[in-house]
């Protein structure tokens, strides 16, 4: 069986094995709207699509087979220190081959890898201003080495295939960029009490030190000069513990363009053709506005599942800042706003069973009501799964195993 999975990068790293158990075949859908961490960076500077929580992603599928693929894993998942001068030279060792990190990484390997951390240098060097130099504290290797592989290849796609190769991922497992593209998109969200928050990592985890690079000087960069005042803010420093929620709910995730104003995207067709083809889509753990509706929202993406005949929500553990106070059937209705959204072209209001056929939900979910009556009433089936020993907010993952395939025995 087939499967294309929606989700963000964090959350559902924890889940890829389990859908490598389940289905033959697994496509993950990812978001590149993620302008936080050293991706705000790279996309100041270097300009492109955000491809954190692709590098995520692929980095948690390298699989365990020996001590080359283990030393890549490292590699490719480290992220160097906070101060700048330490930073700036764990990156020239990497560059020149003789940082630590490339003890067990074989020499085949090596020279694969690391023509692409010299292009990037390169091109750092070739845009670097005084004042608007990049920034290396905290920068992820693997978003530098994609990056690098981006430039020279001049695809995105091309450079997460070239990634997946020269790391072992298996070929049943296909990992994908919702839109396929080289340049950055960005989102915005309204909230309830009219307030617009430009910029993924703004709306989830805004950066505890902003800086705001356009007030700072006059130079350019990958920013276009008419960009959203927003969008020059950089996000490198951010947490995801102990973040204030939002002012007010969220009403609305939509994509933007430089000036802020609205736009409708097309979902990747590699994208599409996995939807059209697949036996099960999953609607994954992970922020609901900035994971799943970055994905769930582009135009297409509607018309491509609609004759996929299991749908699958997997309710969060817990409330994050974006869904604070949000019920299960709220969660729900998101969702079919989103894929009601997609269809561009068209305006009656289709049933919720369109586009989510089952919820899948923890025995006692922390602070998120299921009202399984309601969700019965409009069709969608709902599935308790019990928690892990311990740990209230995350899935027994045997349970979660059980009772996705007992969803997919049940449809077929």
């Amino acid at each position: 069986m087939k499967a294309v999975v929606i989700s963000g990068g964090t959350a559902t790293n924890s889940l890829v094995h389990l859908f490598s158990s389940i289905y033959s075949h697994v496509t993950y859908a990812l978001p590149i709207s993620d302008n936080g961490g050293s991706t705000s960076e790279i996309i100041r500077v270097i300009g492109g699509p955000a491809i954190g929580d692709i590098r995520s992603r692929v980095i948690r599928l390298i699989p365990d087979v020996d001590e080359s693929t283990r030393a890549m894993r490292a590699l490719l998942s480290y992220r160097l220190p906070d101060g700048t001068e330490e930073a700036k030279v764990e990156w020239n060792r990497i560059v020149d081959g003789t940082h630590r990190l490339w003890n067990g990484v074989e020499s085949q390997y090596k020279e694969m890898i690391r023509p692409f951390f010299i292009h990037i240098h390169v091109e750092f060097l070739k845009r670097s201003r005084p004042g608007r130099e990049f920034r290396f504290e905290r920068a992820s290797i693997g978003n530098l080495f994609l990056t690098g592989a981006r430039l020279f290849c001049g695809s995105l796609d091309s450079a997460i295939e070239l990634l997946c190769k020269i790391t072992m991922v298996p070929s049943n497992v296909c990992v994908l960029p919702a839109l396929n593209t080289n340049f950055s998109h960005h989102i915005s969200a309204v909230l309830e009490n009219g307030t617009e928050i430009t910029g993924q990592s703004q709306i989830s985890h805004p950066s505890a030190d902003p800086f705001l690079y356009a007030a700072q000087n006059n130079f350019e960069d990958a920013n276009l000069p008419f960009s959203h005042p927003a969008l020059s803010v950089s996000q490198l420093k951010f947490s995801k513990t102990k973040i204030l929620p939002l002012e007010s709910p969220i009403r609305r995730i939509f994509y933007i363009n430089p000036y802020g104003q609205e736009i409708h995207p097309k979902i990747s067709p590699r994208v599409a053709i996995g939807l059209e083809s697949a036996d099960a889509v999953v609607y994954s753990i992970g922020s609901l506005y900035t994971s799943l509706i970055p994905v769930v929202s582009l135009q297409g993406f509607a018309q491509s599942v609609q004759n996929c005949l299991i749908k699958i929500l997997i309710l969060n553990g817990e409330h994050d800042r974006e869904s604070n106070g949000m019920n299960a059937e709220e969660h729900v209705n998101k969702i079919v706003e989103a894929c009601q959204y997609s269809l561009t072209d068209e305006v009656s209001i289709r049933p919720w069973t369109d586009f989510v056929t089952d919820l899948v939900h923890m025995t006692e979910p922390a602070g998120i009501p299921v009202d399984t009556v309601s969700l019965e009433a409009r069709g969608i089936r709902c599935h308790r799964v019990p928690h892990a020993p311990g740990q209230t907010s995350v899935y027994d993952l045997p349970g979660l195993e059980q009772t996705i395939l007992h969803i997919m025995s049940e449809k077929h």
